[in-house]
């Protein structure tokens, strides 16, 4: 019985052995056609990938009256696969965790992005989850605009301010 499945593993192997060979010259014909999987920098706009990098930003959120409640730099990383993270000089880093979320391609040059982060008092209490969602158009290829509806939530869930934003965007270099 053991001899009986041994062999049996032995055929397996030596089929997925067979397969795998065949594939790989297929595999690496695509490797070298330039059709890598590899995202691509160029054609912003056109590109659903464009949006991908990191972000210089400064936001301005406001009360949805047009009276300014505050302005900030921040930082936006945004992600291959979907993910993006930011971080901002809003408040000291101890009433502020790292916002992160989530983005999508809308079409052409209009992306989306939604970012969560949680608030605390001076003295270290928890305060809010603050929701963002940004509807960002790229102006480019190294620069954004975009507005924002902001929801405001209590520790216990309940909508404690709708606020709104505008932010322009950056991309990050390598300087010369």
């Amino acid at each position: 019985m053991y001899a009986n499945l041994l062999a049996r593993s032995l055929v397996l192997f030596t089929i997925t052995l067979v397969f795998g060979l065949i594939y790989l010259p297929a595999s690496a014909e695509e490797i070298n056609s330039g059709h890598t999987g590899e995202i691509s920098w160029q054609d912003p706009g056109q590109n659903p990938h464009s949006f991908i990098g990191t972000w210089i930003v400064q936001t301005q959120i406001t009360n949805c009256s047009g009276m300014t409640l505050q302005n900030f730099s921040k930082l936006l990383s945004i992600n291959a696969g979907g993910t993006a993270q930011e971080v901002s000089n809003s408040l000291p880093p101890s009433q502020r965790t790292t916002g992160f979320g989530v983005w999508q391609h809308s079409d052409h040059a209009n992306f989306v992005y939604a970012l969560r982060f949680f608030r605390f008092t001076p003295t270290g209490t928890f305060a809010s989850t603050n929701h963002a969602k940004w509807s960002v158009v790229l102006d480019g290829d190294d620069s954004y605009t975009a507005e924002a509806t902001i929801q405001v939530l209590l520790p216990d869930g309940t909508v404690a301010m709708n606020l709104c934003g505008t932010e322009t965007g950056t991309r990050m270099m390598i300087p010369d």
